[in-house]
């Protein structure tokens, strides 16, 4: 059975697209970020990182000369792993790299009303030629708050931006400026937005839900499995199959069910066994009569109607045969199961049923280990091989050599029986083995048997506790292989 082929996988399989869906909607959300307020979307997280950010950059600007901003500018920027810009003025603008504001930024930057108050408010008590104290400048740096986060085009990038004091002389007054943060993806790679607590969060939810729904599908599946394997031995006509099905729900009425259904087909095909087996053993005696009276009468007929009585003596020796395989069909089939097998000589059985069936121009090879044994009933094994010979002498006998081979693998022994004939059609390789089965429709006596010869070989092997199959070969020859167990089934 394919491993993706189960109830399991695809059961497991439904709940893991359920999260790729929702994973495409996730995609979706995010694809659709120009159409997103991102302040909204990034949140507090931006605006607390931004403020941080801010006051560290602006005392150590304010301890800094001028000409040297952008080198604490691309200090923080390796720190953070984002470009930071100042903007002073449309005409002032401190970058460690050539970054082009879009005008988009710019104007957003122009129209915000913290930046264009700034000048005229908070200061007016305060001695401008009075340096700041750090606590002071600190105090009035968290009065401020992010007034810009915008998605520019042409290249994709993120702006957020954060107004901040500066001092343009180191003892002249503080005046306000726009610290820009810049970033070509959304998260800043983790400074507007870390992933990593989402992600971990997600993953944790994934397994708990795995860990979740194993023991509910395996609740559903492992009764499933068991009902399958039972059914798949009712097909083989194995009917003493229990299933153990404790629930009320509805795998626990099925179970049942099936139970209820093998017993009654056990008591059907049983009943339909005994009266083919007595029907066979009461037609036995008298057709044995009829085969003697003919016999003797022939010898009293005069020669015009010798051959007349001959074509008699035909049809009854053709109903004994029939008569006789049904006989031995319904034996076999009401065989005990606990039977005894036995450690048999394989070559020896098999050198048995080529003495019952070879004749004169057929070639049978037999390729058997001399100590090989099997585990079987001798007289069943021998029946089997017997009636396997039989149809390769008659139906492929003239067409070359038929080969009994036999082989160990896995604990098993593989038995080949193979002939050089046509073969059968495809199509009837399925019913090849069930009794009255013929692929000729034809039920003269020169086509052969009753059909019921392979249905003889399967109860045969199969009350051995083995199995048997059949196939064509390319580019022509049948074969029919029997897997027995090397060792007692029951060990």
């Amino acid at each position: 059975m394919k491993p993706f082929s189960t109830l399991f996988a695809k059961i497991l399989s439904w709940f893991f697209l359920n999260l790729a869906f929702i994973a495409g909607v996730l995609g979706i959300f995010f694809a659709a970020q120009s159409q997103m307020d991102l302040e909204s979307f990034l949140g507090r997280q931006v605006r607390d990182r931004m403020r941080i950010a801010g006051n560290l950059i602006a005392h150590e600007l304010g301890k800094t000369s001028f000409n040297q901003w952008s080198d604490v500018l691309l200090r923080y920027s390796e720190i953070y792993q984002i470009d930071f810009i100042v903007v002073i003025n449309p005409n002032q603008i401190v970058s460690p790299e050539e970054i082009i504001i879009p005008p988009k930024v710019m104007t957003a930057i122009e129209d915000s009303r913290a930046f264009r108050d700034r000048p005229k408010r908070g200061l007016g008590k305060q001695n401008h030629q009075e340096k700041l104290s750090e606590s002071d400048e600190s105090e009035q740096s968290r009065r401020f708050s992010p007034r810009l986060m915008i998605r520019t085009q042409d290249p994709t990038k993120y702006w957020a931006g954060i107004i901040i004091p500066v001092h343009l002389q180191r003892h002249g007054p503080p005046r306000p400026a726009m610290l820009l943060a810049v970033s070509d993806s959304i998260t800043g790679k983790g400074f507007f937005f870390d992933p990593a607590p989402w992600i971990s969060a997600t993953v944790l939810v994934l397994l708990l839900s795995v860990l979740f729904w194993i023991p509910l599908v395996r609740k559903i599946t492992k009764p499933l499995e068991r009902m399958t394997k039972a059914t798949e031995k009712i097909a083989m006509g194995r009917f003493d199959v229990k299933i153990h099905a404790p629930g009320s729900d509805e795998i626990g009425r099925l179970g049942r069910a099936i139970n209820h259904m093998t017993s009654r087909l056990s008591g059907y095909v049983n009943g339909q066994k005994r009266f083919l087996g007595d029907v066979a053993h009461e037609l036995g005696s008298p057709i044995a009569r009829i085969q003697l009276g003919l016999a003797i009468l022939e010898q009293m007929v005069d020669k015009n109607s010798r051959g007349r009585l001959r074509d008699v003596s035909e049809d009854v020796t053709h109903m004994s045969n029939l008569v006789n395989e049904l006989l031995s069909f319904s034996r076999a089939e009401m065989m005990p199961k606990e039977i005894k097998l036995l450690k048999t000589n394989l070559l020896k059985v098999v050198q048995k049923a080529v003495d019952r069936e070879k004749q004169k121009g057929i070639d049978i090879i037999i390729d058997v280990p001399h100590e090989m044994t099997v585990y079987a009933a001798p007289e069943l094994l021998t029946r089997a091989l017997a009636n396997l010979i039989r149809n390769a002498v008659r139906y492929a006998g003239h067409y070359g050599p038929i080969k009994v081979s036999a082989a160990k693998h896995a604990g098993n022994i593989i038995i080949d029986v193979v002939d050089s004939g046509p073969g059968v059609a495809d199509e009837f390789l399925d019913k090849l083995f069930e009794p009255f089965y013929r692929t000729e429709p034809s039920r003269k006596r020169e086509s052969g048997g009753v059909g019921l010869g392979m249905a003889i070989v399967k109860t045969c092997i199969e009350t051995c506790k083995g199995s048997v199959t059949a196939k064509n070969l390319k580019p022509s020859g049948f074969a029919v292989t029997i897997i027995l167990p090397a060792k007692y089934p029951d060990d």
